[in-house]
């Protein structure tokens, strides 16, 4: 993903596919979920 720092998603925007790992270990990806709604909850604890 290149964008500046200027270039944020707005609402509407389709997310750029990415993969993180599931509590399982496995690979998830963004891009198996086409099609489908998906709530993403993302947090960090710093």
């Amino acid at each position: 993903m290149d964008k500046h720092m200027n270039d944020f998603l707005t609402v509407g925007d389709a997310l750029p596919d990415f993969s993180l790992p599931g509590l399982d270990g496995e690979t998830i990806n963004l891009g198996d979920f086409d099609g489908r709604k998906l709530i993403l909850f993302m947090w960090a604890s710093w």
